[in-house]
């Protein structure tokens, strides 16, 4: 509204319209500018960067731990070819030792292990062991006097109880007191007499 010395008095409603123009104005062009300032910050840092660092005092301490971080990352990189090294020398060392224990089972009749590439050594011994443990325990059967005694039980034990079941079978107590006796002594096991007419 125009007075009559020519000054102008806005309504509330002008006010707002303004201010919302000149706020969008000048929005959209500060934008505009922050882009084109982003573009150029974007086109020099890297050509910048140095001499910022050299300014602040930063470039010999960024240097040393752009160093100490690729001596690091060199490392584990290292490592991890060296790990797959390892892995992969475990797997041949695994097939291998499985391939040679597996033909001698088929030979001499054990059970195979399991053709598993990770077996840890723990687990091949522990297999290992359990073959030597028996083929050990059958060769001191064979080569000891327990282990001749053990076998030999067996067989005089099926001796004297075939006897002892024979039909009709009619003895002397003390013929039988001394035929016990005598079987187990052979196996080793001391014999009391017994009176027989009481247990029957």
């Amino acid at each position: 509204m125009t007075k009559e010395d020519g000054t102008i008095n806005l309504s509330d409603k002008k006010v707002k319209f303004w201010t919302d123009l000149i706020n969008s104005e000048t929005d959209d062009k500060k934008r505009a500018l922050s882009r084109n300032l982003e573009q150029k910050v974007e086109d020099n840092v890297d050509s910048k960067f140095g001499s910022m660092l050299k300014e602040l005092k930063l470039l010999k301490p960024y240097h040393e731990h752009e160093k100490s971080c690729k001596e690091l990352e060199d490392f584990e990189n290292q490592k991890d070819l060296k790990l797959q090294s390892l892995r992969d020398k475990k797997k041949v060392t695994c097939n291998a030792i499985i391939d040679l224990f597996n033909r001698q089972a088929n030979i001499h009749n054990w059970d195979n292990i399991d053709e598993d590439e990770d077996l840890d050594i723990e687990e091949v011994q522990r297999k290992l062991m359990k073959v030597g443990r028996a083929e050990l325990f059958n060769e001191y059967k064979k080569t000891t006097e327990d282990g001749k005694l053990l076998q030999e039980i067996d067989s005089r034990k099926k001796a004297m109880l075939i006897a002892l079941n024979q039909p009709r079978l009619k003895f002397k107590e003390v013929n039988f007191n001394d035929a016990m006796s005598k079987g187990f002594e052979a196996i080793g096991i001391v014999y009391t007499s017994m009176d027989i007419k009481q247990l029957n």
